[in-house]
């Protein structure tokens, strides 16, 4: 009975010390979980934290409520926080909330907002002097989510410039698990690419956080980037879609991936091409600046490469894309298409060519703004134009005598040099031959125009005399002598009118001159 008694009395206190534990968790657990809550978010992104309000429910099941959450990176007030968080709510378990770590199972998450400090130097601009000793990690996570969904997010990625706009990216899913933990948290996003504006599916893993520099936090995934409207850029049209894969920091993402742009154009010159590229580039995520190493692209039967980068120069607001680019495979009529406003190209055949590339930033149109310095090699060319091809076959034979064959194929070569500014290319050295001919030019083609100025000589294999019959041929023999030098016969000539027509005349004060 006396064991009873005690078993009894042993049960009333438990009862006693559950019911007052019920009774009194609803208005201490607040409290409780509000500084632990706080003191977690602290730690794990060194931050000083303030929380408006927070509610703890216990039925019908633990919840965790609250608004007006905001980190601020090194307690820093006179910049953007590093989080903000309109409202938030979260299911856990009791032993959740008042364990170590501090763990909360689902997460939702509204208004939330991530400003990520600059690459290489802490969010107040100073280079990280400590950033080694910094970037060391707690032994134990004191925070950890194992399930946290964000929808309408905002990223900014602060610029290390003062007065650069961050870049924004709209997030408009986020869900991630093991946020806060001490090993990488996987992710699955959808955002808006801000420049060129297309929509961005992209899934891997985020972290963990390394608390004294967030620029080197790790990450690694792959990604779709899908109808990418080139129209913002002036001068080019089209739509892009890309994917590939990435890894690194986000100071340093390395991507590989692939481009096709079904209907690239240049506005109001030429046609669509089908343009596609496999490229390996380095990112610099909190920058925005790019350097592609390389970048292998095909139009038509046309291959490039290119290397160089993406990146906001001094002074410039925006980004200037500056590229070697080396043509080995290409095709002259494929450039043509591209680039004149003809419906058939004027001429085909092979094409090399070395330039450097470089496109400032601005509204002016492509053609407008784009600078080109290099050289090229025309082989084997013909012009598709009947009545042209069939004046140059004419030269060719008449410069031969006795070699003249109606079914003659006769190819042109042609090389040069070139440089682009404002829409108009200068060419010097240029030379044009075909058996039998050489012509040798310099000027200068329009682009918009389709305009050719071109002054040079054209040296022929055969005397005047030689080219002709009868009476013209013997009154060419007077003035042989004129045009004869180094045992060759040398015509200062003119280059005018357009591509399809081109006219050719005889620089009579030159010839008579000899300059």
């Amino acid at each position: 009975m006396r064991v009873n008694r005690r078993v009894l009395r042993t049960v009333i206190v438990l009862l006693a010390v559950f019911v007052a534990f019920v009774f009194t968790l609803p208005i201490t657990l607040p409290r409780g979980v509000r500084v632990r809550l706080v003191a977690a978010l602290s730690e794990r992104f060194d931050s000083e934290v303030e929380l408006r309000d927070l509610n703890v429910s216990v039925l019908p099941r633990l919840r965790v409520a609250g608004e007006g959450l905001v980190l601020r990176y090194k307690a820093r007030t006179d910049v953007l926080p590093l989080i903000a968080i309109k409202s938030f709510s979260a299911e856990a378990s009791l032993f959740g909330l008042l364990g170590r770590p501090l763990r909360l199972k689902r997460v939702y998450l509204d208004g939330l907002e991530i400003n990520v400090p600059p690459g290489g130097m802490d969010i107040d601009g100073q280079e990280g002097r400590d950033a080694g000793a910094n970037r060391s990690r707690p032994r134990e996570a004191p925070l950890v989510v194992e399930d946290l969904l964000a929808e309408s997010a905002r990223l900014r990625i602060l610029r290390r410039r003062p007065g650069k706009p961050p870049r924004l990216f709209e997030i408009h899913h986020l869900s991630m698990q093991d946020t806060g933990s001490d090993v990488p948290w996987r992710f699955r996003a959808a955002l808006t690419n801000p420049t060129p504006p297309g929509r961005v599916e992209t899934e891997g893993t985020f972290g963990p956080w390394v608390t004294g520099r967030p620029s080197s936090t790790a990450l690694q995934g792959k990604y779709e980037f899908r109808d990418a409207d080139l129209g913002v850029f002036a001068g080019i049209r089209g739509k892009l879609d890309s994917t590939g894969t990435f890894g690194g920091v986000l100071e340093r993402i390395e991507v590989d991936g692939r481009v096709e742009v079904p209907d690239f154009a240049l506005d109001d010159v030429g046609s669509p091409v089908r343009l596609v590229a496999q490229f390996h580039s380095i990112v610099d995520g909190t920058s925005g600046n790019t350097w592609l190493q390389p970048v292998d692209a095909q139009f038509r039967d046309t291959k490039i490469r290119c290397t160089g980068g993406v990146v906001e120069e001094e002074g410039e607001n925006g980004r200037t894309v500056s590229l070697d680019v080396v043509m080995t495979e290409g095709r002259i009529e494929d450039v043509l298409r591209l680039a004149a406003k003809t419906r058939s190209p004027p001429m085909i055949g092979g094409m090399k060519l070395r330039a450097k590339f470089v496109l400032p930033p601005g509204k002016r149109d492509v053609i407008e703004k784009m600078r080109l310095d290099g050289s090229f090699e025309i082989l084997s060319a013909r012009f598709t134009k009947g009545s042209v091809q069939a004046k140059v076959r004419e030269l060719s034979q008449k410069a031969r005598p006795g070699k003249e064959d109606p079914r003659e194929r006769v190819a042109s070569n042609f090389k040069g040099r070139f440089v682009m500014r404002s829409g108009v290319i200068n060419l010097s050295n240029v030379s044009f031959s075909v058996p039998g001919a050489r012509v040798d030019v310099g000027g200068r083609y329009t682009m918009r125009a389709e305009s050719l100025d071109f002054r040079g000589t054209v040296r022929l294999a055969a005397k005047l005399s030689q080219m002709t019959s009868g009476v013209k041929s013997v009154l060419l023999k007077l003035v042989d002598p004129l045009f004869r030098r180094d045992n060759a016969t040398i015509i200062p000539v003119t280059v005018q009118g357009t591509v399809d027509e081109p006219k050719v005349r005889l620089d009579i004060k030159r010839a008579l001159t000899r300059k």
